[in-house]
């Protein structure tokens, strides 16, 4: 991932400087990405497939070094004229644009986005305007979870066994909760990082996903760490889907889906339907992971119980509309 964070960088500054400047001296290009030749034509190569699909090389941007090994970059007349957005295009940028502004891996460009956006918001309607209001105050997206503020608080509770009290964003609830936890380790998943911790609240082991951890202060309060855990298997373990319980959920999923359901899920726990489609049943799944999964497969999945978590889904949809529509 780094990686590719670096070669993004690369590309915006190499495009717009060699393109303002008219063409640029291919040493003095070397020279400032303190890279080698054979590197930076290895950034041209990656330039020349930026594009629309079916990505054709040249779609889009066209970079060229000439006899004299000049660079030179060409862009299509569309992109030297302003874009032009509609009232809820410029909306949803503003909303994108906004989880920039405050990451810390984006240096100087989160200047030059926060200027961005707030030209875009200056633009928007009133009422537009007061939407962006509340979809910055309703929701926090945070970006990589190793870049946390709270990794440093955790680990060093870990080497000394200290008890933390952290604030955890319960999704499923729509709720900030205090915890006081015996932060055992904390493992990576997925791109995801997870804390794995005694959770006195609970008198359990928990795990607690690092995105959420919304505040974390370190105690003077001595825990002893159990021995021979292995939080890594037991993580493992614990993420998934229980096989059977006396919580039963019922997921209906088209027939769209159906093939990716039953690669994923165990046959036994699904229903094939009349109509090409496949019934899944799950049991002591969070609401949260339900109520998500169904979502993100918008309106191909459907809650067949049970009944009152499929009316939260959709008071939770009918809320989301109504918003956009004001």
């Amino acid at each position: 991932m780094a990686d590719l964070y670096n070669r993004l960088r690369t590309l915006l500054f190499l495009v717009p400087y060699v393109y303002r400047n008219g063409g640029v001296e291919l040493e003095d290009l070397v020279d400032r990405l303190g890279m080698s030749k054979k590197e930076l034509f290895k950034e041209f190569d990656l330039l020349m497939f930026v594009g629309r699909p079916p990505f054709s090389p040249d779609d889009l941007v066209d970079i060229r070094v000439d006899d004299e090994e000049k660079v030179f970059v060409d862009l299509p007349s569309s992109l030297k004229v302003p874009p032009r957005f509609t009232e809820f295009e410029a909306l949803a940028l503003a909303c994108a644009a906004q989880l920039f502004v405050s990451d810390s891996n984006m240096g100087e460009a989160a200047t030059a986005i926060k200027f961005a956006l707030d030209k875009i918001i200056s633009c928007l309607p009133d009422e537009t305007r007061k939407v962006f209001s509340q979809l910055a105050e309703r929701y926090l997206v945070m970006g990589s979870d190793s870049s946390s503020p709270h990794m440093g608080i955790l680990r060093s509770a870990m080497e000394d066994s200290l008890e933390v009290d952290i604030k955890y964003y319960s999704a499923s609830r729509d709720v900030v909760t205090t915890r006081s936890v015996c932060p055992y380790d904390l493992v990576h998943r997925s791109g995801v990082w997870y804390l794995v911790a005694f959770c006195n609240k609970r008198e359990d082991i928990r795990i607690f996903r690092l995105s959420r951890i919304t505040d974390a202060s370190l105690t003077d309060r001595i825990f002893d760490p159990p021995e021979d855990f292995d939080s890594s298997g037991w993580l493992d373990e614990n993420l998934k889907l229980p096989s059977a319980g006396e919580h039963e959920i019922v997921i209906s999923f088209s027939s769209q889906d159906a093939r990716w359901i039953k690669e994923r899920w165990n046959e036994k726990y699904l229903e094939p339907m009349t109509d090409g489609g496949v019934r899944a049943r799950l049991w002591d799944v969070s609401d949260e992971y339900v109520l998500s999964l169904v979502a993100s497969f918008a309106g191909r999945a459907k809650i067949e119980r049970p009944r009152e978590l499929a009316e939260k889904l959709a008071k939770q949809a009918k809320s989301a509309l109504e918003l956009y529509d004001s």
